[in-house]
C-alpha cells in the first residue's frame, strides 16, 4: 500500500542554508543545505565545519539528521517548493467529492 507524500508545513524549505547544533561526535555546530524535509526533522547536506570535525562529517557521509526545533535558518532558499493553500485543499474535496 502506497503512503500519500506528507505536505511540508515547517517553515523549511528544500535549499535552506541552516545552522545546525554540535551533537554525537560533532565537538563544534555546522552549517549546511536542506536535502529533506521529514516530519520534526531535516536531512541536512553538510557544507561548512569546523576543521576539527573533519573526520566526523566524512563518517556520516557529509549528512546529518537535525531536529527542525534545534536548527536556524541563516538563508531562505530562492525557490521553494509550492505548498498546498486553503483554496487547493477545497478544490481537491470538491474533486473527491465528483468520482464517489
Amino acid at each position: 500500500m502506497a503512503k500519500e507524500p506528507v505536505e511540508n508545513t515547517s517553515e523549511f524549505d528544500v535549499g535552506d542554508f541552516v545552522a545546525g547544533k554540535k551533537f554525537a561526535n560533532f565537538e563544534h555546530d555546522f552549517k549546511g543545505i536542506v536535502e529533506k524535509i521529514y516530519e520534526h526533522s531535516l536531512l541536512v547536506v553538510i557544507t561548512e565545519n569546523n576543521p576539527e570535525d573533519d573526520a566526523t562529517v566524512n563518517e556520516y557521509n557529509h549528512r546529518a539528521v537535525l531536529r527542525m526545533s534545534e536548527t536556524k535558518i541563516l538563508v531562505k532558499t530562492d525557490n521553494p517548493a509550492p505548498r498546498p493553500s486553503a483554496e487547493d485543499d477545497a478544490e481537491d474535496d470538491n474533486a473527491k467529492g465528483d468520482n464517489a
